[in-house]
């Protein structure tokens, strides 16, 4: 069996939710099938990327040239028909390396990650075609319009949002099979009707990685890891200092808080100078900030998917509190497994709780350790993509196609 993967960045290093889940996507496909990798270049300072991705597939090509997102793309994208979406992953470079590989070999097995990437042409008779999406992405986009405050990006991400959605669901009528993060956004995409089989495949972790830590810190401090330039992450944490922050301070003199993660922007590294508050940037090993971390905080009020940041925690059986949107998709038990609280005087109060009660702190870390190694470890999540191929294989889809294929005939038009 033979599997090729598309993506529009590099799974490795690991320094973000989505090169997490194709990292383990990789690995799945690689178990069982000779699979090869065709990515985007992303920023690294590793020189020796493509070198470790061969250890977990066959081959590894990663292709220079993706587009600089800046301000002249995006007011091209403002004056055309087409998303910026499109205007920020195509390019005739990544197509001609697609159109080689396709000549040279004979695949079972098209992986395309996110939809984004659905804009190159990688047909090929016989193979199964898969969409793995990360996201709905137009939902996204929407959700983000919703909580920005700036009026003239809200307006931007509401038109975004609506070009991308007419360009994301015809471009999902492609393949055979798409893959969704959880049960939500399945029922979602096939509630829209004229979607070809719809499956959700967690995202995973590696609890060897993230195992149960040995005890429980002492100090009160909270972490929130993420990529914090990211606007989801971004307006998440603003959020959370600005209206949550205070009223656990008040309540917890001795509190102090890490920011982990990502290329912060000046409103995030600014928290930094408060002397209760550390902000890392980007980290090699996030389960240095976890030991010490009595409670991880994920208070998002936007984005899509499921949150691999939670994954991780639970699995290193850190006690978590999130939003409902935070934790949206992954079937956590509130007051079980997880925390939630949706307002200010809710989030702060679960901190606090979590804080204060060792017992309570023993019994999530427990519950969220089992929970990762029995339904979100890459082993366990890999036995249903072989479950999913299996059936895809058994019932092929045929796709509706010229609206999709017509995204396509633009593309050196656009």
């Amino acid at each position: 069996m033979k599997t090729l993967i598309i993506s529009p960045f590099s799974p490795y290093p690991l320094v973000f939710g989505g090169a997490i889940r194709l990292y383990h996507l990789v690995k799945m496909f690689a178990s069982f099938s000779e699979t090869t990798l065709l990515a985007y270049a992303s920023w690294t300072d590793d020189p020796n990327v493509a070198q470790h991705l061969e250890t977990i597939c066959h081959r590894a090509t990663l292709v220079e040239g993706k587009p600089a997102l800046t301000g002249a793309l995006r007011t091209r994208s403002l004056l055309s028909s087409r998303s910026f979406q499109y205007h920020a992953h195509f390019t005739q470079g990544f197509q001609t390396a697609v159109d080689g590989l396709l000549r040279q070999e004979r695949f079972d097995y098209i992986v395309v990650e996110m939809p984004q990437m659905a804009y190159f042409r990688a047909h090929q008779p016989g193979a199964l075609r898969i969409l793995d999406m990360q996201n709905i992405e137009h939902e996204l986009l929407l959700r983000r319009a919703k909580v920005e405050k700036h009026p003239l990006k809200r307006v931007g991400l509401l038109a975004e949002g609506v070009k991308f959605r007419r360009e994301e669901l015809a471009l999902c009528k492609e393949f055979d099979l798409i893959f969704t993060p959880s049960d939500r956004e399945r029922d979602l995409l096939a509630a829209l009707g004229g979607m070809p089989r719809v499956e959700s495949l967690p995202n995973s972790i590696d609890p060897d990685f993230f195992t149960l830590r040995a005890r429980a810190p002492q100090a009160n401090e909270i972490t929130f890891i993420g990529t914090t330039h990211v606007d989801a992450n971004r307006y998440g944490l603003i959020y959370f200092m600005e209206e949550v922050f205070p009223l656990i301070k008040q309540r917890v003199p001795d509190l102090s808080v890490k920011i982990v993660g990502g290329s912060p922007p000046p409103e995030i590294a600014a928290y930094g100078q408060r002397p209760d508050v550390e902000v890392t940037g980007y980290v090699k090993d996030v389960r240095d900030y976890m030991a010490r971390a009595k409670v991880l905080v994920v208070p998002l009020r936007s984005g899509g998917g499921t949150r691999l940041k939670i994954l991780e925690g639970l699995s290193y059986g850190v006690p978590t509190v999130s939003t409902s949107i935070g934790a949206e998709g992954l079937g956590l038990k509130d007051g079980e497994e997880i925390l939630l609280g949706d307002t200010p005087e809710q989030f702060a109060d679960q901190v606090v709780r979590a804080l204060n009660d060792p017992a309570l702190q023993e019994r999530l870390s427990l519950a969220g350790r089992r929970v990762a190694e029995e339904r979100y470890s890459w082993r366990a999540v890999g036995q249903q993509l072989q479950r999913h191929l299996s059936t895809g294989l058994s019932s092929r889809y045929t796709p509706n196609q010229p609206d999709a294929l017509a995204l396509h005939q633009t593309n050196e038009r656009s």
